[in-house]
C-alpha cells in the first residue's frame, strides 16, 4: 500500500491545499537543480563533485577509465580468473554497489499522527507542522543514510592507504562484501619510525614539526601541496600536549599549558605546514532493528589532504527507478538517490506500519589519490634499532624491516 502521508488530505497551508508527498518531491527537485545540500553537508559534498547518474554503469567501465580497482567476494563459478585471493575477493566487473537502508514506522506513531490530523482542537497550520516534521525526519534519515555510505567509503579509503572494504552490515547487496582499492602510490603510504605516544613524547624522542615538515617538503618537490592535516580527536589532543610542540608554541617558561588549536595552526603555518582538522564523522548502521554508530576513520593515521575537490561520485540509475511498483510512493532526491515509502499490514502478511527506504548505486572516484598521503603513527611496533635521522619509512620499507626482524627473532 502507498504511504500513509497520501491519506492526509483536505488540509491547507498558506491558503492552499497541501499534498505532503508532492510538496517534498518539489523540494527535493529544486535542491537537486540548484545543487545545494538540503540537509547537513557531508564530506562527500565538500570534497567531491556529484556526477549525473548513468543508466548502464558497471564497475568494469569505472575501472577501465579511472585509477582504481573494485573487488568483491565471489562464490562458485563467479570468479572470472583462476587467481582468486585467499579471502575470496576477486576483480568485480558487474554492477556498482547498491547502498542505502530502510527503517520502520510503527503503527503507534501513525496513531499519534492520525490523532493530530483528526483533532478538532488544532488549526490546519498546527496539524501541517506536526505532520511535516515527521515526514521531514523520514526523508532526511533515508537520504542521509545513502550519503553516510558515501562518507564511509571516502573516509575509510583515505585513512587506510587508499583501500576501503565495506561489509553487509554497511551495504548489503545479497551479502556480498566489496573492496575498493584506489591504488595509492607506495611512496604516499608512510609509517612513523616512532610511536606517537606519551612515553616517546616525555622522553623527547619525537620531533613532530620536523617529521611533518620533511613529508611536506618531500611532496612539494613533486608538485603536491597540502591544505589540511586530517586526524582523530585524540591524536590532535596528543599533538597539542606534546612537550616539543608546547615549547615551540609558548616557550619553555609557559610550556605547562596545552596548545590551543588556533595557536597550533599558527605554529604550523610559521613552519610551512597545513592547518589541522579533526575528523569526528560517525555513520549509522542498522543492526537487529536498531541504529548503531560506526566510525570509518582510522585513528592511527594522519592524512595529508590537498586543497579543493579530490574526486567525484558517480551514481548509476537506481533499480527502482526502472521498475517502480504500483503501491509504493517514490521521490527522486538527487545525486541518484531514491526515497521510497510504503505501508505494510494484513494484506502483505507483515506487521502494520510504514517503511521508508533510501537507496542508490554509487561509487566515489578519488582522482587525486596521489595528492593524498597517509602517515601511520600508532598501531605499529617500533623497529628495535632506530636509524639516526630517519623519522618515517614507506609502508613497504617498514613491512620489510618488520618481516626481517621476525625472521631474526
Amino acid at each position: 500500500m502507498k504511504s500513509i502521508y497520501s491519506t492526509f488530505t483536505g488540509l491547507f497551508k498558506d491558503g492552499k491545499p497541501i499534498d505532503f508527498l508532492a510538496t517534498w518531491k518539489k523540494t527535493l527537485d529544486k535542491a537537486s537543480e540548484r545543487e545545494v545540500a538540503l540537509f547537513q553537508k557531508t564530506y562527500s559534498d565538500e570534497w567531491f563533485d556529484w556526477e549525473a547518474p548513468q543508466l548502464s554503469l558497471r564497475a568494469e567501465g569505472i575501472m577501465g577509465k579511472y585509477h582504481l580497482r573494485v573487488m568483491a567476494t565471489l562464490i562458485g563459478d563467479e570468479s572470472p580468473t583462476p587467481l582468486r585471493r585467499s579471502d575470496g575477493f576477486d576483480i568485480w566487473n558487474e554492477e556498482i554497489p547498491r547502498v542505502g537502508h530502510k527503517f520502520f514506522m510503527k503503527a503507534s506513531t501513525y496513531r499519534k499522527l492520525l490523532e493530530v490530523y483528526k483533532s478538532p482542537f488544532l488549526k490546519d497550520g498546527q496539524k501541517v507542522k506536526q505532520i511535516e516534521k515527521t515526514l521531514r525526519n523520514d526523508v532526511e534519515n533515508a537520504y542521509l543514510g545513502c550519503k553516510d555510505t558515501a562518507d564511509f567509503m571516502i573516509l575509510k579509503a583515505i585513512s587506510n592507504f587508499g583501500v576501503c572494504r565495506f561489509i553487509p552490515s554497511i551495504n548489503n547487496p545479497g551479502g556480498r562484501e566489496f573492496e575498493i582499492d584506489y591504488l595509492m602510490d607506495e611512496a604516499n603510504k608512510l609509517v612513523s619510525a616512532l610511536l606517537w605516544n606519551d612515553a616517546n613524547s616525555k622522553a623527547g624522542k619525537l620531533d613532530i614539526i620536523l617529521t611533518l615538515t620533511m613529508i611536506v617538503t618531500l611532496f612539494k618537490n613533486k608538485g603536491v601541496v597540502f591544505e589540511e592535516l586530517l586526524m582523530a580527536p585524540e591524536l590532535l589532543a596528543f599533538i597539542r600536549r606534546d612537550i616539543t610542540i608546547r615549547e615551540a608554541a609558548y616557550g619553555k617558561d609557559k610550556s605547562g599549558k596545552v596548545v590551543t588549536i588556533p595557536d597550533l595552526n599558527t605554529l604550523f603555518a610559521d613552519n610551512g605546514l597545513p592547518k589541522v582538522r579533526e575528523i569526528t564523522r560517525l555513520v549509522g548502521i542498522e543492526k537487529d532493528g536498531e541504529r548503531e554508530p560506526l566510525d570509518p576513520w582510522n585513528h592511527n593515521m594522519i592524512v595529508f589532504k590537498p586543497a579543493g575537490k579530490i574526486g567525484f561520485i558517480q551514481p548509476s540509475i537506481e533499480d527502482n527507478e526502472l521498475f517502480e511498483e504500483d503501491n509504493v510512493d517514490y521521490m527522486n532526491a538527487g545525486n541518484g538517490i531514491r526515497i521510497a515509502k510504503w505501508r505494510t499490514g494484513e494484506s502483505t502478511g507483515q506487521k502494520a506500519g510504514e517503511y521508508t527506504q533510501g537507496s542508490a548505486r554509487l561509487i566515489p572516484v578519488i582522482t587525486e589519490i596521489n595528492g593524498i598521503v597517509c602517515l601511520q603513527v600508532r598501531g605499529i611496533e617500533e623497529p628495535e634499532e632506530a636509524v639516526e635521522g630517519v623519522t618515517f619509512y614507506t609502508k613497504e620499507q617498514f613491512d620489510q624491516k618488520a618481516a626481517a626482524a621476525s625472521l631474526v627473532g
